[in-house]
């Protein structure tokens, strides 16, 4: 009896040791699995403010052809939080309310913080489309809205900036072209990787106009480091041109770690199909854990059913 009792004890107290290494374990994966996953924001914190559409030129930039409707807008964080992968969807509709074509994009932004502006680019294209019409003629009026945001702890670089005297304008009298020129200036301690521009323009009323993103401008800057850089309006013509009152620069950057590999997501309109990953692996983990520590649990308690062995046999006495 004395034995059964020992072992049950023992078996008790593996059993708590067991439970209290789980008890440990899981909620540091509960924050290690928080800590990678970014929330999903809502839609109200970010607002189309404005935006507008003409015919893609013959030396369109980022159409997929010319004569597509594009529409160009902007977008501003108005909510309280950092976030990230803007998506806008517009929706072109007939005269009837009929829906002709849908396009999803991104806007030009990577930590986009409260209050800041930043441009989206739609094409309206034959692949928008299951009529084939052309849409420039067909279509009336758009539905433009933001679709999905998402929060995050995530911050730009903030040494980087452009000197007070901000950005120039040069208007060439012979082409019509309207160039912003500008310098960005590494006011920071830290050394980054590749750095670059996103181009806003607009009219004497504050309206996007149109926007570009320039080239990668450096591949690092150090503290005190400074690179210049030109943009004009994309798909520019000359009315456009002379509509310009001013223009304001973003800039987006690469910490030095990763500067010898392409941004994670790069400046282009390119629409995105996720706004997170989610990591798999810490799940995994957990799950492995639980159901170690169930199959363990059982073992145990089946252990503890077993009947115990026989004593061993006592010696025969001699009673010779």
């Amino acid at each position: 009896m004395q034995l059964m009792v020992e072992r049950e004890r023992l078996t008790l107290k593996k059993t708590i040791a067991f439970l209290i290494i789980i008890a440990l374990i899981l909620p540091a994966l509960s924050v290690f699995i928080a800590s990678s996953v970014k929330a999903q924001g809502s839609t109200s914190e970010a607002q189309v403010i404005s935006y507008r559409s003409y015919t893609a030129p013959s030396d369109t930039v980022l159409a997929t052809a010319a004569g597509d409707l594009i529409v160009v807008g902007e977008v501003q964080n108005v909510g309280s939080n950092v976030i990230s992968n803007i998506t806008v969807q517009g929706v072109g509709l007939s005269s009837t309310g009929q829906t002709l074509a849908t396009v999803v994009t991104q806007a030009f932004v990577y930590d986009m913080l409260p209050g800041q502006k930043a441009p989206f680019y739609l094409d309206l294209n034959a692949d928008s489309t299951a009529q084939g019409q052309n849409l420039a003629s067909s279509v009336s009026s758009f539905n433009i809205s933001v679709t999905s945001v998402t929060d995050t702890f995530e911050r730009q670089y903030t040494g980087l900036n452009i000197p007070d005297t901000g950005l120039s304008g040069i208007l060439d009298p012979t082409t019509g072209i309207y160039t912003a020129v500008g310098t960005i200036v590494n006011n920071g301690s830290q050394t980054t990787g590749k750095v670059w521009a996103v181009v806003s323009f607009y009219d004497s009323a504050g309206k996007l106009l149109s926007f570009n993103f320039t080239n990668y401008l450096a591949d690092s800057l150090r503290p005190g480091d400074a690179t210049r850089f030109l943009a004009t309006p994309v798909d520019d013509t000359a009315d456009l041109s002379n509509q310009i009152v001013t223009s304001t620069a973003t800039i987006d950057s690469i910490t030095s770690q990763s500067s010898s590999g392409q941004p994670t997501s790069s400046p282009t309109a390119t629409p995105s199909g996720s706004n997170a990953q989610f990591p798999w692996l810490p799940v995994i983990v957990v799950v492995v854990v639980v159901v170690g520590a169930a199959a363990a649990l059982m073992l145990l308690r089946r252990r503890q059913k077993l009947p115990l062995p026989p004593p061993p046999p006592q010696a025969e006495q001699d009673f010779a």
